[in-house]
C-alpha cells in the first residue's frame, strides 16, 4: 500500500509541477504580449499624435469641431446656469437633449476621414487604419475654474443618438469597434479660464485591422519554444515514467529472486552442516588427519557462505554492514584462506603465490567479512583469466609503522575503462562473462566494496586489458592500545 501511495504521490508532484510550468509559460506569453501590445507601431503612432494634434490647433476634435460645439453649446450657458440653481431634473433633461443634439451635428460635420487620410499621406504611413473620435466628457463652468457635469462617458446611464462605448464615451466617427488604451493615439483636454465656457475631454484611437496577427506573427518563435519547451518536458516525464516502472518491476524481480535463492539455500546449507558435525564427531575416533583437514575446510567455507547469503539477502535493503571487529594477523588469515582457496583450483592450472613482506601484521577486523572480500578478489582474479596459466599474487608489504598494504594481482584478462567504471555497481557483471555464459550474480564486487567501507579502508585498482589486473588494500595497523579497547568493547557488547 505505501508503494502505491508513493508512486501516486510522485504522478501528483510530477503534475503539479506540469502545470505550474504551463501555468509560467502562459503568463510569461501573456505578459509578453501586453508588452508588444503597448509597444506596437510606437514610432507610426506617435507621427500620427504629432500630426493630428498640429491639425487641430486652436480647435476641437477635428477642423471646425470647436466652431460646431461652441454655436449649440454657448447660447444655452445661460439658461443652463439657471436651471442648475433652481431645478437640477430640468437641468439634466435640458442637458441630455442639447448634448445629444451636440454629437450629431458633430457626427455629421465629422471630416475625420479626409484627416486621418491626409495624416497618413503625409507621414507615409501605407498601413490600413480603422479609428474612433471619442468625447470622453463636456463640463460646464459658470464661474471661471468651477465646473459641474455635463456629460460623463463613463457614466452607464447616459444615451444618446450617436453610439456610446462603455467606460470610454461618445463615438462621433471611425468604426474601430475595440478601444482599450493600447490603440489610445491621443488623449486631449481642452479648456478655457473664463466663466460661462466648457472644458471638453476627447481622444483618437487608432488601429491596424491586422493589429492582432502582426503581434502573434512577432511573438511566434517565443510561443512555439515555449509550446516545444512544454511538450519535451511532458515527453520526458513520460517516459521517465515509464522506464522507472520498468526499472521498478525489474528491481521487484531481482528482490524476489534473491528471496527465492537464499530461502532455497539455507535447508541444503543446514543439512551440510549437520552431516559435517557428524563426521567430526566420527572422525575423533578414527584420527584420520586428512579427513579433519578436509572437515575443516568444509566447516570453514559453510560458514562462508552460510555469511554469504545473509549477504545477499540484505543487499535488498539500505542497512549498512555491521562488523565485529577483533585483533588478527593478517598473514595468518590469508595463509589460511589460501590453504582452503586452493581445494577450489584443483584441475584449473591456476598457481597462488602468496609472499609475507610485512613484518607488523596485527590489524582490527572482521573476520568473515575479510575473508568475503579476498575470496570475491581471487573468484574475479580466476573467472576473469581466460589464458591457459593463470597465476594470482598475494603479497603485504609495510608502507610505515601505521599501515600495511594488501596486493592481490592476477594475469588475467584485465578491465576496459567501462568496466573499470560500473565494477562496483550491483548486479553488473562484464559483458564478456554474460556470453559465455559464466556464473554469477554480480554482486561479488559490490559487496567487497561495502565491506571495505565499513572497514574505511582504501584502496585502488589498476588494470590494463590482456595484461591483469592489481587490487590494492590499505589497511591501519592495530596498536596495542587500540587491541586493548576493541577488546573491552567485544567484551562489553557479548556481556
Amino acid at each position: 500500500m505505501k508503494k502505491v501511495d508513493r508512486t501516486m504521490l510522485y504522478k501528483v508532484i510530477a503534475g503539479v509541477c506540469f502545470l505550474v510550468l504551463c501555468f509560467t509559460q502562459t503568463l510569461h506569453i501573456r505578459n509578453m504580449y501586453n508588452v508588444e501590445s503597448r509597444n506596437y507601431n510606437l514610432d507610426q503612432k506617435s507621427r500620427i499624435k504629432e500630426t493630428y494634434v498640429r491639425s487641430i490647433t486652436n480647435d476641437k476634435l477635428f477642423p471646425g469641431g470647436a466652431q460646431i460645439i461652441d454655436s449649440l453649446l454657448l447660447p444655452q450657458l445661460a439658461l443652463l446656469e439657471k436651471l442648475s440653481v433652481t431645478d437640477n431634473a430640468a437641468f439634466l433633461r435640458h442637458s441630455k437633449k442639447l448634448y445629444d443634439s451636440i454629437f450629431s451635428s458633430l457626427q455629421k460635420g465629422s471630416n475625420m476621414d479626409s484627416l486621418l487620410r491626409s495624416i497618413k499621406e503625409r507621414n507615409n504611413i501605407k498601413t490600413p487604419l480603422e479609428y474612433a473620435l471619442i468625447i470622453q466628457s463636456i463640463e460646464l463652468a459658470f464661474k471661471p475654474n468651477q465646473y459641474i457635469t455635463f456629460f460623463n462617458g463613463t457614466d452607464t446611464s447616459v444615451s444618446a443618438s450617436v453610439p456610446i462605448v462603455e467606460n470610454f464615451g461618445a463615438k462621433i466617427s471611425g468604426r474601430l469597434t475595440k478601444l482599450n488604451p493600447d490603440n489610445e493615439i491621443s488623449g486631449l483636454t481642452v479648456s478655457s479660464p473664463l466663466g460661462h465656457s466648457y472644458r471638453i475631454r476627447f481622444a483618437l484611437h487608432c488601429e491596424s485591422h491586422d493589429r492582432l496577427n502582426q503581434i502573434i506573427l512577432g511573438m511566434l518563435p517565443t510561443i512555439l519554444v515555449s509550446a516545444f519547451s512544454i511538450l519535451a518536458v511532458l515527453i520526458i516525464f513520460v517516459i521517465t515514467l515509464i522506464n522507472w516502472q520498468k526499472q521498478k518491476k525489474i528491481s521487484e524481480a531481482k528482490s524476489d529472486f534473491i528471496n527465492t535463492i537464499t530461502h532455497e539455500f539455507q535447508t541444503p546449507l543446514s543439512a551440510i552442516m549437520i552431516a559435517n558435525k557428524t563426521i567430526q564427531n566420527e572422525n575423533q575416533a578414527l584420527n584420520n588427519e586428512r579427513l579433519s583437514f578436509l572437515n575443516g575446510v568444509i566447516k570453514r567455507q559453510t560458514e562462508r557462505l552460510n555469511i554469504l547469503i545473509k549477504q545477499v539477502a540484505g543487499s535488498n535493503t539500505d542497512h549498512g554492514i555491521a562488523l565485529r571487529l577483533a585483533s588478527y594477523n593478517v598473514n595468518e588469515v590469508l595463509a589460511e584462506l589460501i590453504t582452503d582457496y586452493q581445494v577450489n583450483l584443483q584441475g584449473k592450472n591456476t598457481k597462488i603465490c602468496f609472499t609475507e613482506t610485512a613484518g607488523s601484521d596485527r590489524v582490527l577486523l572482521d573476520k568473515m567479512y575479510f575473508v568475503s572480500i579476498i575470496i570475491n578478489l581471487l573468484d574475479n582474479a580466476v573467472k576473469y583469466n581466460h589464458k591457459p596459466a593463470k597465476e594470482l599474487h598475494l603479497s603485504t608489504f609495510n608502507i610505515n609503522e601505521k599501515l600495511l598494504r594488501l596486493s592481490i594481482r592476477d594475469n588475467g584478462d584485465g578491465m576496459s575503462e567501462k568496466v573499470r567504471k560500473n565494477m562496483f555497481t550491483r548486479f553488473y557483471r562484464d559483458p564478456s562473462l554474460t556470453r559465455t555464459n559464466e556464473p554469477g550474480l554480480g554482486l561479488g564486487l559490490y559487496f567487497t566494496q561495502q565491506s571495505l567501507k565499513a572497514h574505511k579502508w582504501k584502496y585502488e585498482v589498476r588494470s590494463k586489458e590482456g595484461i591483469g589486473t592489481e587490487f590494492i588494500i590499505y589497511i591501519p595497523l592495530a596498536s596495542m592500545e587500540g587491541h586493548t579497547l576493541e577488546t573491552e568493547r567485544l567484551q562489553t557488547n557479548h556481556a
